[in-house]
């Protein structure tokens, strides 16, 4: 089994290739539209802006290929990873992939706490539905976040978090699973979440 990391040109993918080599899988880069065909399961790294992150994806016309690889193949998406999937975002007049319903929206201050943005830092997950993906992994667990903007609620939320509101901080949707939370800079916890998408069976 080939893993793909997909390099849109602005995200982290040497860390989460490290990562996930370290458990002991074959990673490639795919930084081009026929290297989606001899990968089995894909990650989607995520680091920097939408708008950034699609025009990119669209200048090297990896958008169609992408999509038609979500729609058959293992999916996980960090941080902007799993916001790309909605769509929209108030950081970008560039759409998203549209493949969950939703908005992407910026971190709200509604209690007022004089919250920092970017939300970064350590901080607890709530598993909210019972997945594959946190077999092993105990509710509350804390994951390393790095970011400004959230999606507030889908019905394929699958964990939830709370920084100036409640958001979503993982989601699933058969053969997708996104992140927001970075389980590449999560220390062991962040391993044993990685080491269960490479042994998902869909």
């Amino acid at each position: 089994m080939r893993l793909g990391v997909i390099d849109y040109g602005a995200s982290n993918i040497h860390s989460v290739a490290r990562a996930l080599q370290s458990l002991g899988s074959k990673v490639s880069i795919v930084d081009t539209p026929d290297k989606f065909k001899s990968i089995d399961k894909l990650v989607f790294p995520g680091q920097g802006s939408m708008g950034s992150c699609v025009k990119k994806l669209k200048e090297t016309e990896m958008i169609t290929p992408l999509l038609d690889a979500i729609k058959s193949k293992p999916f996980l998406g960090i941080c902007l990873g799993l916001q790309i999937l909605f769509n929209s975002s108030e950081e970008s007049k560039e759409k998203g992939l549209g493949v969950i319903n939703g908005s992407i929206t910026k971190i709200k201050d509604i209690n007022n706490e004089n919250l920092k943005i970017p939300h970064m830092g350590w901080n607890n997950v709530k598993i909210e539905k019972k997945h594959q993906l946190f077999s092993g992994i105990e509710d509350k667990q804390f994951f390393y976040f790095v970011h400004s903007f959230v999606a507030s609620s889908t019905e394929t939320s699958i964990t939830t978090t709370h920084y100036g509101e409640e958001f979503v901080s993982s989601l699933s949707n058969e053969n997708i699973f996104a992140t927001q939370f970075h389980p590449e800079k999560s220390g062991e916890i962040g391993l044993k979440f990685l080491e269960n998408f490479i042994n998902w069976k869909i």
